[in-house]
């Protein structure tokens, strides 16, 4: 996963924070090194907690620049939904972690959430600190999780998406609903100017990756209606659009190597059963 920095003069705007308390404190010291002793806020763009269970590793690290009297989870900000879905889910993460990776990965990893809460469903992040004032926010339900937090700086001609537009022959929709993240992905679409740069959770992304995610889930989802209407299976829909997946595929990047194609393939299975779950009541 990746950790975006953001620099202003006065602070630090850290977006995510990685999946243990060592790879948080990993980014945080490296962050230190690079910036120094301004104060910080580590904003978690969503609840999967491969994206704030690192946020207790930034504690020791930027101990120091918290103010006096002022708690350190007041320096994490979340929306209210991410927050809530944190408080009653990351316990029961790190045990999942530590049972998958082992005690020593989680080692030091423990549950801290934010204090500082976005609660409208829109607004721009002036409500941290002035200098943020010109980074709007919007928090998108059932986008790629339950919440997800986009961010744009026209100024700084940014946008930041997470993990809803991926460099992936096969994008993943997650725990998102399709409709959500077509909607979504034409809107961005629409609205992003040919000189703005967008920042997902793998890296800077140009339109070009819109443009294949956004036909990826079109297809995948009228090929599941029309199959539906057809009469199909579950299985057998599964079954047919897997045995044509070089339709869906980008032609421009083929893929060579077996193991990504067997990821890429149990990626669009995956894909598949979700959308046709989310489908089927609408089905005539």
């Amino acid at each position: 996963m990746s950790i975006v920095v953001v620099d202003s003069p006065k602070a630090l705007l850290v977006i995510d924070s990685g999946a243990t308390a060592a790879v948080g404190e990993s980014a945080a010291k490296a962050i230190r090194s690079k910036f120094g002793t301004k104060p910080f806020w580590v904003l978690n763009s969503q609840p999967k907690p491969e994206h704030v269970l690192g946020n207790v590793g930034f504690r020791n690290v930027f101990k120091d620049t918290v103010v006096s009297g002022e708690s350190f989870a007041n320096r994490l900000v979340a929306g209210k939904r991410t927050a809530d879905l944190m408080k009653a889910r990351c316990p029961t993460c790190i045990e999942n972690f530590s049972e998958r990776m082992g005690g020593d990965s989680v080692k030091g990893t423990e549950s801290l959430v934010p204090e500082r809460v976005l609660k409208t469903q829109t607004g721009h992040l002036g409500v941290l600190q002035s200098d943020w004032v010109k980074w709007k926010y919007r928090l998108h339900k059932d986008l790629e999780t339950e919440e997800a937090l986009v961010l744009r700086n026209a100024d700084l001609k940014l946008w930041w998406v997470g993990s809803a537009l991926q460099n992936r022959d096969i994008p993943d929709l997650y725990d998102g609903n399709v409709i959500d993240r077509v909607n979504f992905l034409g809107r961005l679409k629409t609205q992003l100017k040919s000189d703005e740069t967008v920042l997902t959770s793998f890296g800077a992304l140009d339109a070009e990756w819109i443009d294949r995610n956004l036909h990826y889930f079109v297809q995948v989802h009228q090929t599941v209606l029309y199959g539906l209407e057809a009469g199909f299976s579950e299985v057998e829909l599964i079954e047919q659009i897997s045995a044509d997946i070089t339709r869906f595929k980008n032609p421009v990047l083929p893929e060579t190597d077996p193991r990504a194609n067997a990821q890429a393939l149990e990626t669009h299975q995956l894909n598949i059963q979700r959308i046709f779950h989310q489908t089927e009541p609408f089905a005539f």
